[in-house]
């Protein structure tokens, strides 16, 4: 289905310009969300032992093994715009959040994630639980074989978090490139409120925006993993000697910067390890559309 055009019919019957229309339509995004909860399409699951390709290893740190997560039917996912996923085949995401958070490095953190795609027709067999230490967490809570429950999906309409903050006099800098400026921007906002309304938070999202962990990176934008690639690209130019930014301009060159690397990159999979993580696997347009999933970068924060 093609919800950018169902959006874009409804606002124009509506008597909103279609300037405004296509512009604040850039920013909207469908992701799929999935959860225990019956009602959507059966797509996975949760926990438990994963079906590995026959002679595969169960992914591993220079620490142990790494917990499985979730599986996703390929097949099975619903389309949407902007996520390339494959049209068969299986998705397995293996993640020890605390391990890779504690490495406070993105590249470091990559040991402890790892994102498994076994191709429509390979060779499978449920994997044996691997040896692994019995204090695998400092949540003692958490068992390394999860809790083993199906997934199902629906799809959902996401806006990026400026668009949801009514608190506009705190707003600061030139908002063009955010489309803050337009004047139907309420309207638009609730309207796509009402042809999507939101349910119950996901237990594993793909697609849409990247969660942030609280804080602000600018006056408009919530620190996300593209607001941080984007402050390491800009700090990294200054360095070189390539850009120069004034002080009064960063929050502004920053906003831009992270938009452009948005449209680079999407959120392959988002989930919460425990009530204080965030785990976010982020991956380019471009190696999901070649199914290089090894090329996905694991992002795990802390919110406390």
């Amino acid at each position: 289905m093609d919800y950018h055009r169902q959006f874009h019919r409804e606002a124009i019957e509506r008597g909103i310009p279609e300037d405004e229309v296509s512009r604040f339509a850039e920013f909207l995004r469908f992701a799929i969300w999935t959860s225990e909860r019956p009602g959507g399409v059966p797509v996975g699951r949760s926990g438990g032992l994963p079906r590995l390709p026959v002679g595969m290893e169960w992914p591993s740190s220079e620490h142990g093994p790494l917990p499985f997560v979730a599986s996703f039917d390929c097949a099975a996912l619903p389309r949407v715009d902007g996520l390339a996923l494959p049209a068969d085949g299986s998705l397995l995401l293996f993640l020890h959040h605390e391990w890779a958070h504690d490495t406070y490095s993105v590249a470091d953190e990559q040991k402890f994630a790892r994102v498994v795609y076994v191709p429509a027709g390979a060779d499978t067999a449920t994997a044996e639980e691997p040896d692994h230490d019995e204090d695998m967490f400092c949540n003692m809570e958490l068992d390394f074989v999860g809790r083993e429950y199906d997934l199902f999906a629906t799809v959902n309409a996401e806006l990026p978090s400026w668009f949801e903050d009514d608190d506009e006099p705190s707003r600061s800098g030139n908002q063009e490139h955010l489309a803050l400026d337009l004047a139907h921007v309420k309207e638009l906002r609730a309207l796509v409120g009402e042809l999507w309304p939101e349910s119950n938070g996901p237990a594993v999202s793909l697609g849409g925006y990247s969660m942030g962990i609280g804080e602000l990176a600018t006056d408009n934008m919530y620190t996300t993993p593209e607001t941080t690639m984007a402050e390491d690209i800009l700090e990294a130019r200054q360095k070189a000697g390539e850009l120069v930014v004034p002080p009064d301009e960063w929050a502004l060159r920053l906003e831009e910067e992270a938009l452009r690397v948005m449209r680079e990159w999407v959120p392959l999979a988002q989930f919460d390890p425990e009530d204080v993580y965030l785990a976010r696997f982020l991956i380019r347009h471009d190696d999901l559309a070649a199914g290089r999933f090894d090329k996905a970068l694991s992002f795990t924060a802390f919110t406390e």
